[in-house]
């Protein structure tokens, strides 16, 4: 099960760069977003690039890391892997490994933080 939960991360931290080396850092991607009719997913570019560009998902996923120490529930650790993994992708390291981590600490060590859940599923076999 926790292996699973790193080829999570491990695939979306893929999906995440895939993103950035092929849909924001081509120059021709640029240029066509700079047209006066650009297509709707500029927007999302936009927005994006100025994510990245004000640390946003290495915030987020720090923030995430710290709710999933205060509350240790699989949403908010897995949450907070996938969004560090997608921030490490985007250049956003110090921040989004931190969430990374913390996440990746809740999920490992879950009777440690209080949370059985995690255990309870590999002892019946899921």
């Amino acid at each position: 099960m926790r292996w699973l939960l790193l080829a999570e991360a491990l695939i979306v931290g893929v999906v995440m760069a895939g993103v950035r080396r092929y849909g924001v850092e081509p120059e021709s991607i640029g240029l066509t977003c700079q047209a006066a009719t650009a297509p709707w997913w500029c927007e999302l570019r936009l927005a994006l690039i100025l994510a990245v560009h004000h640390q946003l998902i290495g915030y987020m996923a720090a923030a995430f890391g710290i709710l999933s120490l205060l509350t240790p529930q699989p949403f908010w650790a897995r949450l907070a892997m996938d969004v560090g993994a997608a921030g490490l992708a985007f250049y956003n390291v110090s921040w989004a490994a931190a969430g990374f981590i913390l996440g990746l600490l809740v999920l490992w060590d879950a009777p440690a933080l209080g949370g059985k859940w995690l255990h309870k599923r590999e002892e019946a076999g899921t």
